[in-house]
């Protein structure tokens, strides 16, 4: 018994829609301008602090005559903030490329960024409290005031961070609660 017409054409009007909602929400190439924003002030900052590490540098230096341990702990604090500059640079590396990752593979690429992206704001609030440990025997104003610009630069990395890692979440795979082994990925 041959369909009627009527009932063909709405069941091919009804596909149609169907496939149409389906190409709209499996829109492959997602938005990713917050993203790149975060990744952008990311290494915007990364060159600041490289520049106030420099100047650290210079202000360790003017402190080489002295006998009372200043350059050894303006070097350990340059040293420190060097290290946090290395962790910024290293995400900003690996967050520049996300929109050249594979449809297929952009899950797994985002569930092993949140989990740097949490580890790189833990590193650096440590370098932070550490760097800040460092303070307390520097006595030279100028090498002060430019730890202090480091660590406000350190201190915007961490609010990056967090921010990366509150993008990237929704795009990363779910954690499996079956097996008792994966917990959801924190900050």
């Amino acid at each position: 018994m041959p369909v009627p017409l009527k009932k063909r054409l709405l069941v091919g009007a009804l596909l149609g829609f169907l496939w149409i909602v389906g190409c709209v929400k499996a829109n492959p190439h997602p938005d990713y301008t917050p993203l790149r924003t975060e990744v952008e002030r990311l290494y915007l900052n990364y060159h600041e602090l490289k520049a106030v590490d420099s100047d650290l540098h210079t202000a360790a230096l003017l402190n080489m005559e002295r006998s009372d341990g200043q350059l050894g702990h303006i070097q350990s604090a340059a040293r420190l903030i060097e290290q946090a500059n290395l962790i910024a640079y290293y995400q900003w590396q690996l967050l520049s490329i996300t929109e050249y990752i594979r449809d297929s593979a952009r899950s797994d690429f985002f569930t092993l960024r949140v989990s740097d992206v949490a580890e790189a704001r833990r590193k650096s609030k440590d370098l932070v409290l550490t760097i800040k440990v460092y303070d307390a025997f520097i006595k030279d104003a100028a090498a002060l005031a430019l730890i202090e610009k480091a660590v406000g630069h350190i201190e915007r990395n961490v609010a990056i961070y967090e921010a990366l890692h509150a993008l990237m979440l929704p795009m990363a795979n779910r954690p499996k609660t079956t097996t008792g082994g994966g917990g959801p990925l924190s900050l």
